[in-house]
């Protein structure tokens, strides 16, 4: 495959890593306490310099993170929160292709 074909297709030396984390959020879900929650989650996301999407509409969401060097700061920041349990984390695979 030509090398524009693969950057095209986020193929080979330009694939992008991704995983899924769940966690479950146990504290109120309205008022300050839980802004405070997502105001620091997109802090700590954009300081590691990671994207990412997905979400849920209830306690539990899920986020697909690209550029997933930092994957272990995610994990350990979620396992710290008081306010978060049960994180779950799946395995590296391609960013731009399978998500379900």
């Amino acid at each position: 495959m030509k090398k524009r074909l693969r950057k095209k297709l986020h193929k080979g030396e330009f694939q992008e890593l991704g995983f899924e984390v769940d966690y479950d959020y146990i504290g109120d879900l309205e008022g300050e306490p839980f802004d405070q929650f997502w105001g620091d989650w997109i802090r700590m996301i954009e300081s590691l310099g990671l994207e990412c999407g997905g979400g849920g509409a209830g306690p539990q969401s899920y986020f697909i993170i690209k550029y997933v060097e930092q994957r272990q700061a995610v994990i350990d920041w979620l396992g710290k929160h008081p306010d978060i349990a049960n994180v779950t984390a799946g395995q590296l695979r391609g960013a731009w292709y399978g998500w379900e």
